[in-house]
This record gives C-alpha cells, structure tokens and sequence, in this order.
C-alpha cells in the first residue's frame, strides 16, 4: 500500500512539534499493512528522544482508519552526509546541515 496524501499529512501531524535536536532526518516505510518510522540520530538516542518517537507513532496510529499489522521504530546514528543516507521512503523531516554536517551557518 503506497503512502496516500491523507497519511502523508496525518504523519506530519503526528511529527509535530516532536523534533529533538539530535534528529537529522525522519523517514516513514509502508509495506502493506506494516510500518516503520526510522530516526535519523547523531548519537545514541536518549530517553527524552526515544520518547519523542513514540509519541510520534502513537499519534500516527490513533488518526489511521485502519490498524497496522506492525508498527516499528528504527534508530540509526550516523554522521554521514545525508545525502548518502536517503532511503526510499517517504522523508517526513530532514534538518539543513552545512558540509560539515553540522547546523552551524556558514560564515
């Protein structure tokens, strides 16, 4: 099952305001009835991170129609470019970084 606008926009809502500044970038996977949010960090995730995740899939699934079979949240720490780290899911969140990766502006 593809991703519709409706949960496209539902699963924006759910991310809102649950940003932590250590996400880089948020994905969203859906494969039938299964799916997974994936959190882009720079370190290990904190409680308080964690945390954020699971409201954000606990939000997304009280707005759907139709209960996931599976419902999956995935960390990976990574300081590479994001660029090589794009998936093919649909991007939800990614935060701007200069070419060093950081969120430090350029001088």
């Amino acid at each position: 099952m593809p991703v519709t606008d409706q949960m496209y926009i539902w699963a924006m809502k759910a991310l809102n305001g649950e940003i932590s500044a250590d996400m880089r970038m948020v994905t969203l996977r859906i494969d039938g009835l299964k799916m997974k949010f994936t959190f882009f960090l720079t370190c290990e995730p904190s409680d308080f991170t964690r945390e954020r995740a699971e409201i954000v899939a606990v939000s997304f699934d009280s707005g759907l129609s139709q209960r996931p079979e599976r419902l999956d949240i995935e960390f990976v720490i990574s300081t590479d470019f994001l660029r090589q780290l794009e998936p093919h899911e649909v991007m939800l969140f990614r935060r701007w970084e200069n070419e060093h990766c950081t969120t430090v502006p350029d001088e």
